[in-house]
């Protein structure tokens, strides 16, 4: 995983694993979906940039999904 100056990797994915779990996310297509809506919301108001390393933000955070999955309660 990369470091980031200013982006707390840990702190983004707790806040995607709450939106994940309060839409119910249960399937990696629809993790990377909030992933993506995740890093797109945080451009879109000022908390990253176009010069930030977005991709590896992105790709890490879609990377965590096997952590989020075991905490699923899917039968």
């Amino acid at each position: 995983m990369v470091e980031y100056l200013d982006f707390d990797i840990q702190a983004a994915y707790n806040e995607v694993k709450e939106r994940a779990e309060a839409a119910p996310v249960t399937s990696k297509d629809a993790w990377d979906e909030m992933v993506d809506d995740y890093i797109t919301e945080r451009l879109e108001v000022g908390e990253l940039n176009k010069d930030d390393d977005t991709d590896n933000m992105i790709e890490d955070l879609k990377n965590m999904w096997a952590e989020y999955e075991k905490n699923l309660n899917i039968r």
